[in-house]
């Protein structure tokens, strides 16, 4: 068997997040592995006739990034739904989705993905289904939220979900209803509550969704991301979408998955959790943690906070389970081998998590990396656990930066100042000894790695600049930590010798610009398993 390599780059400014070699010249790759890392003279062992080699030029050439935290399942909604992250008025709003019907009559559901609440706000509460019935009444109309905490649904579609549910409809959690004569009024503050429950929302929009996850691998490779934590998968049928595209070479990112723990129908769900990891398993979809939710979002004020809100004295929001029924689900699923993955963007929400995983573990480790999502915000008692108990931070850097969807006043005032300051508190987890798994929350946020590097370094604009994190330490959130946050950093999140040939090649050297410009850096040829998925003019 030749031992020549089928792809060599060389030429270039290699970043390897390898501490034992951090820098070199040129890697050499075989199959879907690298074989070689090392200097340009070294690597001319590995090239033959048949070796393709690329000159770098100088760039510089990471891992590839690993998102560790996105919803790839909902990518129908955000290529294939009205736009209203655009909508500033009630009134755009509507004429979006009137457009929108018009122009999709093929459309068995009429969707809106990416509302800012602000922009949606009629009277001081939000546009109701008589209002939507304007725009769209033959129809279902399901508009979301930005953060996809929020949906909003016309009279057809909720007439559709009353009738689906019958008896367990006034089960739901965060139906808003009519203070006049107390009939919803089609507004869901709590979607991760009613969505599971129901097919209805995912049978009108199946025909979307390949082209959707096609949509999203594209957009993937286009930013250097080969590898992504799916964090919220809830059916089997999503799961073998995702198969049917590997199966069809059509899988340019490999995905680690979370399946949702909804709050019915538990018995059946843990079921087809153990069915779906014993079926995928392998280096391009494997399935091996569990979703949970312990609180919302500031947003809606469904976050779970230690003090009240500032805008919202009366309310501190609330965990959606007591800490006693928290500690007995992590215990069934910590003994059943998952790994929990909790979202929490609520300082009251993080502690109930931190103290379920001491449950399980106490001082013996964390051998399952369980994980908290989002972590905005957490008191300083709290931080000081994260260390020491190996819970893992797995953090957006973007939802900080200020130019973002969701920093207008209804998150500035929800917190108040003070919280605002501390909150994403990068480096004081650093410092307690925690790692730090980055990500986007797409589509929620920008996807762009780089602009979420230049966040973490910079803060977005926002004060507490004693929470920055180097930008050594944000590239390894986005590669080797996150890595081993899918227990996966033997495979990848570095560039060494039998590591699976996942890179990306820069348009500019990280180190070498000014930190405001780390956003604006662009990938230029991007490999997935010593593939090229995408590649610009080098």
């Amino acid at each position: 068997m030749s031992e020549d390599a089928d792809l060599v780059i060389r030429n270039g400014r290699v970043y390897t997040v390898n501490d034992a070699q951090p820098w070199t010249e040129a890697v050499a790759v075989r199959g879907d592995r690298i074989v070689h890392v090392g200097s340009d003279k070294s690597v001319e062992a590995f090239i033959g006739p048949e070796t393709e080699t690329i000159d770098l030029k100088g760039r510089m050439v990471l891992p590839g990034i690993i998102d560790a935290h996105v919803h790839s399942v909902m990518a129908y909604q955000a290529f294939s739904w009205a736009d209203l992250t655009v909508v500033d008025t009630v009134d755009e709003a509507l004429k979006a989705i009137e457009a929108h019907a018009r122009e999709h009559p093929e459309h068995c559901l009429v969707g809106g993905y990416g509302f800012r609440y602000n922009a949606l706000m009629f009277e001081g509460r939000l546009l109701g289904r008589k209002m939507l019935d304007a725009a769209e009444k033959e129809r279902p109309v399901w508009l979301m939220s930005y953060d996809g905490w929020t949906g909003i649904a016309n009279s057809r579609l909720l007439d559709a979900i009353a009738e689906g549910l019958g008896d367990e409809f006034d089960e739901i959690d965060g139906v808003e209803k009519d203070p006049e004569n107390g009939e919803p009024t089609g507004v869901f503050y709590r979607t991760d509550d009613l969505e599971p429950r129901i097919d209805l929302l995912s049978s009108l929009t199946s025909k979307e969704f390949r082209q959707g996850l096609v949509s999203f691998m594209d957009m993937c490779s286009r930013w250097g991301v080969t590898s992504v934590h799916d964090a919220l998968v809830r059916r089997a049928e999503e799961l073998e979408m995702i198969d049917s595209l590997r199966k069809a070479d059509g899988l340019k990112t490999r995905v680690y998955v979370a399946m949702e723990y909804p709050k019915h129908d538990v018995h059946k769900r843990l079921e087809m959790f153990e069915a779906a990891r014993s079926r995928y398993n392998d280096e391009w979809v494997r399935v091996g943690a569990v979703k949970l939710f312990i609180d919302g979002v500031a947003d809606s004020h469904t976050a779970a906070l230690l003090e009240p809100y500032s805008d919202r004295p009366s309310s501190a929001g609330k965990p959606f389970y007591s800490q006693e029924e928290f500690d007995d689900i992590v215990k069934s699923l910590d003994e059943a081998g998952f790994q929990c993955i909790t979202h929490s963007c609520g300082d009251r929400g993080v502690r109930v998590a931190l103290n379920a995983y001491e449950h399980v573990s106490g001082s013996g480790g964390n051998a399952h990396r369980h994980r908290i999502e989002h972590v905005e915000n957490v008191s300083d008692e709290d931080i000081a656990r994260f260390g020491p108990l190996g819970v893992i931070a797995s953090m957006q850097p973007v939802h900080a930066d200020l130019s973002s969807t969701e920093f207008d006043d209804v998150y500035f005032k929800a917190l108040g100042e003070e919280r605002i300051r501390k909150a994403f508190p990068w480096k004081s987890l650093v410092r307690a000894g925690a790692v730090l798994a980055f990500s986007s929350d797409w589509p929620v946020a920008n996807i762009n790695p780089f602009l979420g590097m230049q966040t973490a370094t910079t803060r977005g604009g926002l004060p507490g600049r004693e929470n920055v994190v180097s930008l050594e330490e944000a590239i390894r959130g986005y590669t080797i930590n996150a890595a081993y946050a899918s227990f996966e950093e033997g495979l990848k999140g570095s560039i060494e010798p039998d590591k699976l040939a996942d890179l990306v090649v820069l348009s500019e050297n990280l180190f070498e610009i000014p930190v405001d410009a780390i956003k604006s850096v662009e990938p230029v040829l991007t490999i997935v398993g010593g593939k090229q998925v995408y590649r610009k003019d080098m």
